[in-house]
């Protein structure tokens, strides 16, 4: 072999090694990686802003619908403030509904830690409101549970920042943490408050509780003042400068030092649950400095979003610009290999297409002429793929060398099988003559018999002969040829089924419970007589000696349907299955596809279906068995006119031999 000579194998070493190379000696992987961290960072932080968005509405409406629960605790004749808490329920709910379907909130189909409350399936909610609603609801517990409510949206909000601690953004994204810590703190103590002043007083605990949540918020904005910048700097001075937030302060101050005994009368002392605040100038105050702290929650939480994504912006300018630098080798380097890459990939395409060529027109049109039987010359019909001596080449002439010896393969076994067929076919027609032969002597000899015993006998053998015949029929039918049993004229369906019922062997067992006033044509009465007797014969083998079979019939929906119907052991849903699947198709019969107990019936059966459109369909039978329904089409049947008024006619008793009667044969058919 010329060491010259450009191989594949060194085509392909160049392709693979020169970008390889390229691609490690660069920083291309280190770029990829920091391009895909800023690209993911970018779409936490956009979807991250719009959960947030949804999880603050939620969190609103819960503050607004609890602050009003606890007014209607307090007072629960105030016929306003039911109809509020009813139309502030409604807008929680469709917040809840924003929160679940909002993509953000969700991790591989489940949601988040904070949004699992608010979730379809969950009841929280549902179960709070049904609490509260009850006659002498507990205020503190129903605070509470709207409370730990509350607490899940910021637990929601805060793993949605979590994705945004990058650098500088961590220290923001915490102090967002702590003003909307901070600003739960004060709507608490707003219900609260609110709810004290409806019920008329405000008892111990309350008092702490309240104390504690006032003491809270107002450590946390002192704490968190030099922290703020900005916007957020600028919403806090606006909000602790502001008329309500100052009156608002007022008013919690003189409910927290207020005297705490109640020492009037002579009596013993008691707390003092007495509130000097009015619902309505505290409902001024609150209402308005609680919307001017969530503003300034917001721009802390913006801030943070903001600084995330400028952060992810930069790192993407720079994985970017890295990708840039190493696209720019990249494509130094596939270039060069493209080069010497280019004549290979026409050539594989060229191979490519040719043998697509040949497997998908030439081959099965050769194979398809040899099956019918025409000739073929392999040489002559199977053009040589010419690519050189390369390795693509020696793949073209081993290509060469496979489709010429499946085509004479295929060749050889079609001549193969007709031969066969024709030896086949040539054994079934001797056969069936001889049958025809025996068939008449025995007619003759009935004739003259006229002792009922030895008459009986003849009838038996008459019977069997009749079976032969059937089964000589079959190898015909098999080879792919037709019955040489015809009809002209069309025959009562009564007369087919009695035909068919009396060509199989226990022909005793079998019951025909109806038959209606029709006519089979007359060329598928042979087919027909002998698609039944199969399917007769079938159900008579594999069911008890004991039971009988029943054959009724009766007209459907686009034609005549026949059913058969044994109490035998039936098939499992494989081997209906597998029945269903030979009767439907009509596959060739090919001896060496035969499975090892092969059923040869189903075979015949499927021929002759095809052959007048006939559908046939296997089932479990309601007694145990096996149900076979046959649906002659309406074009092979004549319905007779209704017959006049009177008793039926009874069926004729069946006899070994009887049935239809074609014109110039037997008495057999």
């Amino acid at each position: 072999m010329d060491e010259h000579r450009p191989t594949i194998r060194r085509q392909l070493t160049r392709i693979v090694l020169i970008p390889s190379i390229s691609f490690l000696v660069l920083w291309a992987a280190m770029a990829a990686v920091e391009t895909a961290q800023a690209g993911s960072l970018l779409l936490s932080v956009a979807s991250g802003r719009d959960g947030i968005a949804a999880v603050d509405r939620l969190a609103d409406d819960l503050r607004a619908e609890r602050r009003l629960t606890q007014i209607h605790l307090g007072d629960p004749d105030d016929a306003e403030t039911r109809r509020a808490l009813a139309d502030q329920r409604e807008r929680t709910d469709a917040a809840a509904r924003r929160v679940a379907g909002e993509p953000a909130l969700t991790w591989r189909g489940e949601p988040l830690p904070g949004a699992r409350a608010f979730a379809p399936q969950s009841d929280r909610l549902a179960a709070l409101r049904a609490a509260a609603d009850r006659p002498g609801a507990d205020r503190v517990r129903t605070l509470t549970g709207y409370s730990d409510l509350i607490e899940e949206t910021s637990e929601a909000t805060a793993a949605l920042l979590r994705p945004l601690e990058q650098g500088a953004g961590a220290s923001g994204a915490a102090l967002a943490r702590r003003l909307i810590t901070a600003h739960e703190q004060f709507a608490r103590s707003d219900a609260l408050l609110a709810g004290a002043i409806a019920a008329g007083g405000m008892e111990y605990q309350e008092t702490a509780h309240f104390t504690y949540l006032t003491a809270s918020y107002r450590d946390t904005l002192a704490e968190t003042s030099d922290e703020m910048n900005g916007a957020t700097l600028r919403r806090r001075n606006a909000l602790v400068a502001s008329e309500p937030w100052t009156s608002a302060e007022r008013f919690s101050r003189s409910v927290v030092t207020r005297p705490p005994i109640d020492q009037e009368g002579s009596g013993p002392a008691s707390w003092n649950t007495e509130i000097d605040v009015g619902a309505q100038e505290w409902n001024r105050a609150a209402t308005a400095a609680e919307p001017a702290m969530a503003r300034m929650v917001a721009a802390q939480i913006d801030r943070t979003v903001d600084s995330a994504w400028t952060a992810a912006v930069h790192r993407l300018a720079l994985g970017a610009a890295g990708s840039a630098v190493t696209l720019l080798a990249g494509i130094a380097a596939i270039v060069a290999a493209s080069r010497s890459s280019r004549k290979l990939t026409a050539r594989l395409r060229r191979l490519r297409d040719d043998a697509l060529s040949l497997a998908d027109s030439r081959l099965p049109t050769i194979a398809s002429r040899a099956r019918t039987g025409r000739r073929v010359d392999v040489t002559a019909e199977l053009p040589r793929l010419d690519y050189g001596a390369d390795e693509l080449g020696q793949v073209a002439d081993a290509f060469n060398t496979a489709q010429r010896t499946a085509v004479g393969a295929a060749v050889k076994e079609a001549e193969i099988r007709r031969g066969a067929n024709r030896v086949f076919l040539g054994i079934a027609y001797r056969n069936q003559a001889l049958v025809q032969r025996q068939l008449r002597v025995l007619d003759e000899i009935e004739a003259d018999e006229e002792d009922p015993g030895a008459l009986r006998r003849l009838f038996d053998l008459d019977h069997l002969t009749t079976r032969a015949r059937r089964y000589a029929d079959n190898l015909i039918i098999l080879g792919g040829a037709g019955s040489a049993r015809r009809w002209r004229e069309p025959l009562p369906l009564a007369d087919v089924l009695r035909g068919a019922i009396t060509e199989t062997e226990e022909f005793g067992r079998v019951r025909l419970t109806s038959a209606p006033r029709a006519r089979l044509s007359g060329a598928a009465v042979a087919d027909i007589v002998h698609l039944l007797a199969e399917l007769i014969e079938n159900a008579t083998q594999f069911s008890p000696h004991t039971s009988a079979v029943d054959v009724n019939c009766g007209r459907v929906n686009g034609g005549i349907a026949v059913e058969i119907e044994d109490r035998g052991l039936g098939l499992t849903d494989r081997g209906y299955a597998e029945a269903d699947r030979v009767l439907g198709e009509a596959p060739d019969f090919d001896v060496m596809a035969l499975p090892e107990e092969p059923r040869l019936g189903l075979f015949v059966v499927a021929r002759l279906a095809a052959r007048h459109g006939v559908a046939v369909r296997l089932r479990p039978s309601p007694y145990g068995g096996t149900s076979a329904t046959v649906v002659v089409p309406d074009r092979l049947v004549e319905w007779a006119p209704a017959a006049p008024p009177g008793p039926p006619p009874a069926l004729a008793e069946h006899r070994s031999g009887a049935g239809p009667v074609p014109e110039g044969d037997d008495g057999r058919g």
